[in-house]
């Protein structure tokens, strides 16, 4: 079970909300949502999760700029999956530049692709604290 890791979820339709939250929950995982960049950093400042699925398309503040907002040095095991319908390499450099771990389509994520791509961010961050803890002994 992964009911010590938590993922937030900002997007801004309900149904993939929903959709993706039943889907991480019914494997344990503590989910919380946004409907929105600004929410998101008002929930990222209250709980830090693990992992962040972050749409780029959203009223009031979109994805990019939730990235150039956020001060990613203040949470330097956080992992950003930005997941997105737009299939542009320029804009996916550029997310990746701006300190997204991963750049996904939406449109191709099966339930399945998610489960193994939030596990995979979450080995990435169980290997770096591994890492950490042995160069301090």
């Amino acid at each position: 079970m992964n009911k010590d890791h938590s993922v937030l979820i900002i997007e801004d339709e309900i149904i993939l909300q929903d959709a993706y939250k039943l889907v991480l929950s019914s494997k344990g995982y503590q989910v919380r949502t946004a409907n929105n960049g600004a929410a998101g950093l008002v929930m990222l400042k209250e709980h830090t999760p693990d992992v962040i699925l972050l749409d780029i398309f959203m009223p009031v503040m979109d994805g990019k700029e939730f990235l150039k907002t956020v001060n990613l040095k203040d949470y330097p095991k956080l992992k950003i999956i930005v997941y997105t319908n737009l299939s542009d390499s320029n804009v996916e450099e550029e997310m990746l530049a701006m300190g997204a771990h991963k750049f996904v389509l939406k449109s191709s994520m099966k339930p399945q692709d998610l489960i193994d791509l939030i596990a995979e961010c979450l080995s990435d961050v169980r290997n770096l604290n591994s890492r950490t803890k042995r160069n301090l002994r």
